[in-house]
């Protein structure tokens, strides 16, 4: 049986996709919020850890001295722009966020202050593919390739937990765009 893929990855003229691991991981989805963050401030409500690549995975991580490149969102910012720089020692600097007033009823009312922890593996291998045919998967993509990695998150339906809530959650994908020389990572949401 095919597992659900949970991540798409676009670096190198290579889409890495990943799906739910049986064990331990470099890179994970979901799980517990166990970074430090600088900068703008914003709340009440917490970002969310939508995710985690590991170097083990996606080399170029390494070349760029990010052991992990942590993949934050703020699920309970409705419509939320977010961007900031990963820097040493589990800590990330919020550069921009709009908004900055948490919902207490979004996505929907009672969503959980952390996703569910899912641990990844790499479906198979990395195929050769190019930036328009990766981009078509998802609805509107920026033409031009924003970054130098990009990450696609689909809505998941196997993980226990609705992202999005409501007759339009499969339509709803959030983007990382990931410059990895300025450890800046960018990120929305796109919707059809």
């Amino acid at each position: 049986m095919a597992r659900e893929a949970l991540l798409f990855v676009f670096h190198d003229d290579r889409l890495y996709t990943f799906e739910r691991a049986e064990r331990y991981s470099a890179s994970k989805f979901g799980g517990p919020f166990d970074l430090k963050i600088l900068g703008q401030p914003f709340g009440p409500k917490p970002l969310h850890r939508i995710a985690s690549l590991g170097g083990l995975h996606i080399p170029s991580l390494n070349n760029h001295q990010l052991v992990e490149l942590p993949l934050v969102y703020g699920l309970h910012y409705d419509g939320c722009r977010i961007d900031y720089r990963v820097r040493i020692g589990h800590t990330i600097e919020l550069l921009n966020m709009a908004p900055t007033k948490s919902s207490d009823d979004w996505p929907y009312p009672h969503f959980p202050p952390l996703l569910p922890y899912v641990p990844l593996r790499l479906e198979d291998t990395s195929q050769r593919t190019n930036y328009d045919d990766f981009a078509s998967r998802f609805p509107n993509m920026p033409e031009q390739q924003p970054a130098d990695l990009i990450v696609a998150v689909p809505p998941p339906a196997t993980i226990g937990l609705s992202l999005w809530g409501g007759p339009d959650a499969d339509d709803v994908t959030i983007v990382f765009a990931c410059d990895l020389k300025e450890k800046k990572v960018s990120a929305c949401n796109l919707t059809t």
